[in-house]
């Protein structure tokens, strides 16, 4: 029986209270639909060995970018395997638990992930040293923001220096050998040396470090000695894009502190000077956020946002995809029917048969026996021009949206990095020892010649900027200090075209 996961990113969601909403996002984050016989394996109660040998089974037969990626799984079965077991032997916990991340974060793929224990990773990156650092675009590593209260300060370290050395190692060096472990996947080198110059301050509470640095109009290098101390995590709030885009959603889901509210809905809208409108997408399900007792339909919403924009008629439209958590690529595909004017071709949804161990498109309209998923025009389509901004945590349908936008005459996707990366069909997942979930895609989706679309290799992939903004050290610093300079730029690109 084919698993029909119609790369169902999540179905409705009738949330009456806060701990219900964050308990049925968990699976939307992972892009997970339930098919209790099919999809969920428990082997919560074997041994560590036993319960990983059954893992890697089922996940190497099922995992939908073997060849796309070039994973080799004996090598990895090899190497990690050997990991859980030095682990049992030794009954160390935390060594188990880190060798089945490691083990999942071998595959490039946003769609894989587990469990985060947080009181285990409070242990390895739980400390900061008061100082937040960004990679330029000419490969430099600058400081974007010092906590005046905290060591880096106190050694002399401001805003802008240039660093050069981190422990011995050129600073370069140094972000290319940091450990993302403990966070998401990272489908793209992009998004995997985004997340390195934001854990490279993180550490173990009490770690010291030694640090090479210029400041910012001095000539002369200094050394600045750091340990690392329990700043709630703040460094990480002072990255891109946290800096700038709350993640209060996802927060709220990972059982993260996060002092932003709450969404009031998945479709946020308000004007912007110039005649803009701004609507924002937080993903692609219908959602209770105001915990009324009836989910609104997003697409409704969305569809009325758009609406409005037509009989103001407006400049431009400014659609906000950054942080975007994905759902159901057929929500995705009707709202790119208020921008198209013709039936457009979406996608093919190859999904996983587990009775043939065999891949097969699924049928996207029962009626007409279509396989394709469709782009059909709304009763309202605008024609102005739509700029969408887009990030490395706008994954899955959301790159979708972004890839239909990007594919329009009048549309652009604007952003200093490109989506995730990760389109595939999620649905299987496995309950492990310690009560961790491992989820993984076991479906692909695919473009009009039936081949693999978006989905990264070799670092690349995803929906790019058409209009890039560089990451400069006055970008930089001006992201760390709160100001949304992707939406500054979206602006001005329309302003300058209807002047």
């Amino acid at each position: 029986m084919i698993q029909k996961l119609k790369k169902n990113k999540k179905a409705v969601l009738i949330l009456l209270v806060v701990v219900f909403l964050i308990v049925m996002l968990a699976f939307l984050y992972f892009n997970f639909f339930i098919k209790p016989n099919l999809q969920k394996s428990d082997y919560s109660k074997l041994t560590w060995t036993e319960a990983f040998d059954k893992l890697h089974h089922r996940i190497s037969k099922e995992y939908a970018f073997t060849t796309w990626k070039g994973i080799d799984w004996e090598k990895h079965y090899d190497e990690y395997g050997a990991m859980i077991r030095t682990a049992q032997e030794k009954n160390d916990f935390n060594d188990y638990y880190i060798a089945l991340r490691n083990y999942l974060h071998g595959l490039p793929d946003g769609h894989v992930g587990c469990t985060n224990l947080r009181n285990i990773d409070k242990q390895y990156i739980g400390g900061g040293y008061g100082l937040s650092v960004a990679k330029l675009d000419d490969a430099s590593i600058i400081t974007t923001w010092v906590d005046e209260s905290g060591p880096a300060w106190e050694s002399g370290i401001r805003t802008g220096a240039q660093l050069l050395q981190w422990n011995g190692l050129d600073a370069r060096e140094a972000i290319t050998a940091v450990s993302t472990v403990f966070t998401n996947n990272s489908a793209t080198q992009a998004d995997l040396e985004l997340k390195q110059t934001q854990y490279i301050v993180r550490a173990p509470i009490g770690t010291e470090v030694i640090v090479s640095f210029i400041n910012e109009g001095e000539t002369k290098p200094q050394e600045a000695f750091l340990t690392a101390y329990d700043d709630n995590n703040k460094s990480l709030k002072k990255n891109y894009p946290d800096a700038v885009v709350s993640d209060r959603l996802r927060d709220a889901i990972l059982e993260i502190e996060n002092p932003n509210p709450m969404p009031e809905a998945m479709i946020e809208k308000r004007n912007l000077p110039g005649g803009i409108s701004y609507i924002r997408i937080w993903g692609e399900f219908d959602a209770d956020l105001r915990q009324t007792g009836k989910a609104p339909s997003t697409l409704e919403l969305f569809r009325q946002a758009v609406e409005e924009a037509i009989e103001s008629q407006s400049s431009g439209i400014i659609l906000d995809l950054r942080n975007n958590m994905g759902g159901l690529d057929e929500m995705a595909a009707a709202m790119l029917g208020s921008f198209y004017p013709a039936k457009t071709f979406y996608e093919y949804q190859n999904a996983y048969n587990q009775k043939t161990g065999k891949r097969e498109i699924l049928t996207a309209d029962p009626k007409t026996g279509a396989q394709a998923l469709s782009i059909n025009p709304a009763k309202h389509c605008y024609k102005g021009r739509i700029i969408a901004l887009i990030n490395t945590k706008c994954i899955s349908s959301g790159e979708g949206i972004a890839m239909g936008i990007r594919n329009l005459p009048n549309g652009d996707t604007l952003g200093f990095y490109g989506t995730n990366g990760s389109f595939g069909l999620s649905g299987p997942e496995a309950l492990m020892p310690g009560n961790i979930i491992v989820r993984w895609p076991s479906g692909q989706s695919l473009d009009e010649n039936k081949m693999i679309q978006l989905d990264s290799r070799e670092g690349v992939g995803g929906v790019a900027p058409s209009i890039r903004i560089p990451m400069n050290a006055e970008n930089a610093i001006r992201i760390a200090n709160g100001q949304d300079v992707e939406l500054e730029e979206a602006i001005r690109a329309l302003m300058s075209q209807s002047n």
